[in-house]
């Protein structure tokens, strides 16, 4: 699973805690493994050519939680516990128009072709906590919560190679390998509470880029998903660009055809 700018930002800012603090680093996880699941209707137009209309579900999520003791503010000498939350989540229900070939091989055994185009209706979703404390949480320095809920609805393509193993005149054995191109604009919502005080809720385009955040205790150039209605300007905002949700890549898959009519 490729996430796109899900899985940038969380492993940059991994990276800069790693640069900016004592933590070692490498403990953020990224969406890499999830659910990939895929009905489909088929119409022979004739022994080879065949058009089909299917839907899919794609859904992944991970959850990290790692802690470390440095300064909060940055830069501080005095050190507490930092406690860090991830929990990125996307869930995806593609529906798609295909082409298909067959071509015959052996007894029993046909190579398939197929392409086609697709439309990609999506949610993602991103829980981040950091928690500065000491005395086993007792004595609170520092909270921060943040919560987004996206959205990214748009087209992609696909197209895939396999092999047909025929078991029955109606059912087949069919393993392939399947790639998919889509890349979808987030938007959506984003609210955040800082030191517990009352829920602060944002709306509009979502946005990657660097943020300086030392008004909130990080440093400049922070890593950060930024949600905004026109393109985020201003000195505090460096390298910032439209947010993507990236379903492109490969699978591959084991299913079981059958022959209605």
């Amino acid at each position: 699973m490729n996430g796109g700018d899900f899985n940038r930002y969380l492993k940059d800012y991994d990276n800069y805690l790693s640069e900016m603090t004592d933590y070692e680093g490498g403990e953020t996880k990224t969406l890499q493994y999830g659910s990939d699941l895929e009905g489909e209707l088929r119409w022979n137009v004739n022994s080879k050519f065949a058009l089909s209309v299917g839907i899919g579900y794609i859904f992944g999520e991970e959850k990290s939680y790692f802690n470390y003791r440095d300064s909060f503010p940055f830069g501080q000498w005095i050190k507490h516990y930092q406690d860090y939350i991830f929990f990125p989540k996307i869930k995806v229900v593609p529906l798609k128009l295909g082409i298909n070939y067959t071509l015959p091989l052996l007894y029993r055994i046909n190579l398939c072709l197929d392409i086609g185009l697709g439309y990609y209706f999506s949610k993602a979703f991103l829980y981040k906590q950091h928690l500065s404390a000491e005395y086993a949480g007792i004595f609170i320095i520092y909270t921060k919560e943040e919560r987004y809920n996206l959205t990214a609805n748009g087209f992609g393509f696909h197209g895939g190679i396999g092999f047909e193993f025929s078991i029955a005149n109606n059912l087949a054995l069919v393993l392939e390998m399947k790639g998919r191109y889509a890349r979808i604009n987030l938007k959506g919502k984003r609210t955040y509470s800082v030191w517990e005080l009352p829920w602060i809720e944002e709306e509009g385009n979502l946005y990657i880029g660097e943020r300086d955040l030392l008004d909130e205790g990080y440093g400049e150039h922070c890593p950060d998903l930024i949600i905004s209605k026109s393109s985020p300007s201003g000195d505090e905002f460096q390298n910032t660009k439209r947010a993507v949700l990236d379903l492109s890549g490969f699978s591959f898959r084991v299913g079981i055809r059958i022959k209605l009519f």
